[in-house]
């Protein structure tokens, strides 16, 4: 018996994420994997895990002179992570 029309457990996954809404989220915490990767282990591990909702990003961290560094290479660390996703998932990122 042959198989006609095979479709890969990519494909079937990819379209069951586009039918059920959930891309979205998925890009949101794939977007949360990439933060690390835009400042750094050693930035990253001085900040609290990040967290997104509607494409703002939130991130904690108790180091002021930290948080004030990162405010200023927000431009930056938004356009890294979008051109590691490839797409635009983050709009604004905040740091508190």
């Amino acid at each position: 018996m042959e198989r006609r029309d095979a479709v890969t457990v990519g494909d079937v996954l990819r379209e069951c994420l586009e039918k059920s809404c959930m891309q979205g989220r998925l890009d949101e915490v794939r977007a949360c994997d990439a933060f690390p990767l835009v400042v750094g282990q050693q930035i990253a591990s001085m900040c609290n895990r990040p967290y997104m909702k509607n494409g703002v990003m939130t991130i904690g961290t108790s180091n002021a002179p930290l948080r004030s560094e990162l405010n200023m290479s927000r431009g930056r660390i938004v356009k890294g992570i979008n051109e590691i996703l490839g797409k635009d998932v983050v709009v604004e990122i905040k740091f508190r």
